[in-house]
């Protein structure tokens, strides 16, 4: 038995959205920031990675549906499910009413199959294009997280810098011999 046999259109994005509330929700736990930049860099980081799943949650339930093209699931509240009507006579011809009543059943559920594959393609572009516009807020999310990076990376590189310096400071205090540069010197 499938775990999501059950589960309607209207839940399924509500699972996306948890999902993507989830995923974000990771992303900002972790390690206190103390800085105003890396609060940033971490709320960015939570919203990316929130878009990206909520992105693939979207295209999973795609696949789900293509996996499941002919379920009445994607029908509901469309098309109603045709009934074929049951043919009855008298003893004598009922070998032929069977028949009749089989072909019937058979083109019926035929039909009924046709009507829940066109609902089920009906019922994918809600997927689709939300996935779609969480691809297109992919690429300012994550030109806004490089440039959050860089200027942390810039605030690194000074405060080792103010390290550097200040260590020197101590060590001349002391009397110790001055650092050896070694990455000046491979130069």
């Amino acid at each position: 038995m499938e775990m999501l046999s059950g589960v309607s259109v209207d839940t399924f994005k509500n699972l996306v959205w948890l999902a993507a509330f989830i995923v974000g929700g990771l992303f900002v736990i972790g390690s206190p920031v103390s800085s105003p930049l890396k609060i940033t860099a971490r709320a960015v980081s939570a919203l990316l990675a929130a878009t990206v799943s909520f992105a693939a949650a979207n295209l999973a339930v795609v696949f789900y549906i293509l996996a499941h093209l002919t379920d009445q699931r994607w029908s509901v509240g469309k098309d109603p499910k045709l009934d074929s009507p049951q043919l009855s006579a008298g003893p004598f011809f009922q070998p032929i009413t069977d028949t009749l009543n089989d072909i019937l059943g058979s083109l019926t559920g035929s039909l009924n199959n046709a009507i829940a594959l066109k609902n089920a393609f009906l019922t994918m572009p809600d997927f689709i294009i939300a996935a779609g516009w969480a691809f297109l807020l992919l690429l300012p999310l994550v030109i806004v997280v490089r440039i959050i990076a860089w200027f942390i990376e810039k605030e690194q590189v000074r405060q080792i810098d103010r390290n550097t310096r200040d260590l020197a400071d101590i060590r001349a205090q002391f009397g110790l011999a001055a650092f050896k540069d070694t990455a000046k010197s491979r130069s």
